[in-house]
């Protein structure tokens, strides 16, 4: 008895026209950049949650001095940083300064 009749096994031979080849699929450049999207997005929360922190207490601040305009713009870094923790996204995308 030989080695291919056993059942599982084509008796054609891998190298056969009619044999099944597994297909070969690179996963490993997309686990890469899923893993960065990853990262980024957490570095991406915790970036908002210093903008909002900073934004709040400089709006504060500026409330107490009188400074609308600074205190505005202040508002709108807390807002941004608040967005940027929800969605894990930079607010400001492709810049090096990411604050607002």
């Amino acid at each position: 008895m030989s080695a291919n009749n056993f059942s599982g096994t084509n008796p054609a031979g891998s190298n056969h026209p009619t044999a099944t080849q597994p297909t070969a699929t690179s996963t490993s450049g997309t686990k890469g950049a899923e893993a960065g999207e990853g990262l980024k997005g957490i570095f991406a929360k915790g970036h908002g949650i210093g903008e909002s922190i900073r934004g709040n207490i400089n709006s504060a601040i500026d409330g107490f001095t009188g400074d609308s305009a600074s205190m505005a713009k202040n508002e709108q870094v807390a807002r941004g940083g608040e967005q940027e923790f929800q969605t894990g996204q930079f607010a400001k995308r492709g810049t090096t300064d990411k604050a607002l």
